[in-house]
C-alpha cells in the first residue's frame, strides 16, 4: 500500500509540475480565446492542447445553441467533419501492420467495382494514390453524390465513373472526398467489417473515445450536442452517414485529446502498439506537392504538401502535421507538432476562419518566447471580412449583368419534364402554378425550389438549403427550339442535365 501511496505522489507531482510548466502560456491563451470567440461570434468553440503527453489545456466557450443556456463543455459533441480521414488512413495502415494490404495494391484487385472515367487511371489507381488526393478529379468533383442525397457509399463510388478527369493522375493535388469514401469501401471488402465497426473496435475503443461516433443515428441529440449555426442561427442537423470515412464522424475535445496523444505516442497506446512507426511515417510523409502562397511565405513557410490523411507544412522551423474539417455549420482543426510533443484540436459550431488562425496562435504561444507579437485572430478576421466583401462585389456584378425585359423562348410548360445527369441522377422540373418547381431527386428533402426568370432562358434559384449560394439554372435548346436539357451554374458541380423526353421522341 506504501509502495501504491508513494507510486501515486510521484505521478501526481510530475503532473501537477507538467500543468504548473505552461500555466502562463495557458492563461494567456484562455484570454486571447475569450475575446477572439467574441470577436468572431461564435456560437461555441472547444479546444483541447496536449503537450509532453499531457492535456494541458480544456476549455470550451460559449453555448451549444444560440437563444439557449446550456454552455458547451469538454464532452460537447460536434461533427468533426474531414478529421474522419486520419482516422481512416490509421486503418488502412493497421491492415498494412497485418500483411493485408501494401500502399501501392491496385484499388481494383481489392474493389473491382472501382472505376473512374479514364481507363488507365483506374487500372493504375494504388492505395497510396487513392489517400493523397492525386487522383485527377478536381477539388470537391462529385461532393454532390453525398451532400444531402439518399445515395449509398457504394452507389456514390460507382457514380463517380461518369465524371471526366480535369486534372492529371499523379501530378496535381485535388482534394477529393469521393476517394476517402472509397477507401473506406475498401477497407470494409479487406477486413470483411464495415469502415464504422473498424473504427469504432481497432481506435474508439482502445483510445476509450466513448463519445465518438460514425454513425449519425446513434447521438442522442439532446444530450450535449452542438448545434450547427450559419452566421449565428441554427440549422438543422443533417445525417452525413453516406459520406462515410471522408467526414462522418462526430467526436468532442476530450476524445480527440486522446486521438492526440495516441500519435505523439508514434501509435502507442498503454503496452499495445496500435499502429507502426513505419505506418506512421508513411501517412506523415508528402505524397503530394501542394503550391505555397504569398502568404505562405510572409509566415516563413517553404512546403506544403498533402500526406495520406493529413496536410504537412512547415512553421517557426518545425514540421506541421494537420487536417482541417467543414460541413455546414461546423468548422473544426487539428494540428500536431511531433517535435514540440504538441498537439491541439479546435472544434467550433458555425462557419469562420478562427480555427485555422488558432493552429499559429498555439505553436506560437507553446514555442515562441513572445507569443503576443502577432495577434492571428485579428488578421484572419480581416482576411475573412476581405473575403465577405468580395463575395458581394461578384454578387453585385452578377446581378448588375442581368439583361432586363427578356422573356423565355418557350412557354414554362414546355420546360417541364424529368431530366438527367450522368453523374448525379434526375431532376424534376413542374410547373406549380405560374412558376416553374425544380426537385433534385437524390436530394429531394433540401435541393428543391422555385425558379425564377433571371433572362432569357436562364432562372435564378435559391435551394431550401441555407448553406448553398444562389444559383442559376440555364434551359439549353436545339436549332428546332426544342428544350434538350439544361446546365445548373453552382460552384463546382457540373451539373449537365439532358431532357428524357426530349430523348424519347
Amino acid at each position: 500500500m506504501k509502495k501504491f501511496i508513494t507510486l501515486f505522489s510521484v505521478f501526481f507531482v510530475c503532473f501537477t509540475a507538467s500543468f504548473a510548466q505552461y500555466e502562463k502560456q495557458t492563461a494567456y491563451l484562455d484570454s486571447y480565446l475569450e475575446t477572439a470567440v467574441k470577436d468572431w461570434n461564435l456560437p461555441s468553440l472547444s479546444i483541447g492542447i496536449v503537450k509532453d503527453g499531457q492535456v494541458v489545456f480544456q476549455r470550451s466557450y460559449g453555448y451549444l445553441k444560440n437563444g439557449e443556456e446550456t454552455k458547451a463543455d469538454e464532452n460537447s459533441i460536434y461533427a468533426i467533419a474531414s478529421l474522419s480521414k486520419a482516422f481512416t488512413t490509421a486503418c488502412i495502415g493497421m491492415l498494412v501492420d497485418e500483411g493485408k494490404l501494401n500502399w501501392d495494391d491496385r484499388v481494383i484487385d481489392h474493389l473491382p467495382y472501382f472505376e473512374l472515367h479514364d481507363p488507365w487511371v483506374t487500372a493504375n489507381m494504388t492505395i497510396r494514390d487513392l489517400l493523397s488526393h492525386r487522383s485527377g478529379l478536381a477539388t470537391f468533383d462529385g461532393d454532390v453524390l453525398w451532400y444531402g442525397t439518399d445515395y449509398s457509399r457504394e452507389e456514390i463510388v460507382r457514380r463517380i465513373r461518369q465524371l471526366p478527369l480535369k486534372q492529371n493522375f499523379r501530378a496535381d493535388y485535388g482534394y477529393q472526398n469521393i476517394m476517402f469514401i472509397t477507401a473506406g469501401e475498401l477497407i470494409e471488402a479487406v477486413s470483411g467489417v464495415s469502415w464504422d465497426d473498424f473504427v469504432r473496435e481497432r481506435i474508439f475503443k482502445p483510445l476509450d473515445m466513448d463519445r465518438s461516433y460514425t454513425n449519425f443515428s446513434d447521438i442522442n441529440l439532446q444530450d450535449n450536442m452542438s448545434y450547427p449555426h450559419l452566421k449565428g442561427k441554427p440549422i438543422t442537423h443533417l445525417s452525413y452517414n453516406n459520406s462515410g470515412a471522408t467526414a462522418a464522424i462526430h467526436s468532442n475535445v476530450d476524445d480527440m485529446c486522446n486521438w492526440i496523444k495516441f500519435w505523439l505516442n508514434k501509435g502507442i497506446v498503454g503496452s499495445d502498439t496500435l499502429l507502426s512507426t513505419s505506418a506512421i511515417n508513411e501517412l506523415h510523409m508528402q505524397h503530394t506537392v501542394i503550391r505555397t502562397s504569398g502568404f505562405d511565405a510572409h509566415n516563413g513557410t517553404h512546403f506544403k504538401g498533402y500526406g495520406m490523411g493529413w496536410f504537412l507544412m512547415d512553421y517557426n522551423g518545425k514540421k506541421v502535421v494537420h487536417h482541417g474539417g467543414g460541413l455546414p455549420g461546423y468548422i473544426s482543426k487539428i494540428a500536431l507538432v511531433p517535435e514540440e510533443n504538441l498537439g491541439m484540436i479546435v472544434l467550433t459550431n458555425d462557419m469562420s476562419w478562427l480555427p485555422s488562425a488558432l493552429t499559429y496562435k498555439v505553436i506560437d504561444i507553446f514555442t515562441r518566447e513572445d507569443p503576443a507579437e502577432r495577434d492571428w485572430s485579428k488578421e484572419y478576421l480581416g482576411y475573412s471580412d476581405n473575403n465577405d466583401k468580395k463575395e458581394a462585389e461578384k454578387t453585385v456584378l452578377r446581378h448588375e449583368a442581368r439583361v432586363e425585359k427578356t422573356k423565355p423562348s418557350k412557354a414554362l410548360s414546355d420546360y417541364a419534364g424529368v431530366y438527367e445527369d450522368k453523374m448525379y441522377g434526375r431532376a424534376i422540373i413542374a410547373l406549380n402554378g405560374k412558376k416553374l418547381h425544380l426537385e433534385m431527386v437524390p436530394t429531394r428533402q433540401i435541393f428543391t425550389a422555385d425558379l425564377n426568370h433571371w433572362h432569357y432562358d436562364t432562372f435564378q434559384f435559391t435551394f431550401e438549403d441555407p448553406f448553398l449560394p444562389e444559383g442559376f439554372l440555364t434551359f439549353k435548346l436545339n436549332s428546332d427550339g426544342k428544350v434538350t436539357g439544361f446546365t445548373i451554374d453552382l460552384p463546382n458541380p457540373d451539373f449537365n442535365f439532358y431532357n428524357l423526353n426530349f430523348e424519347k421522341q
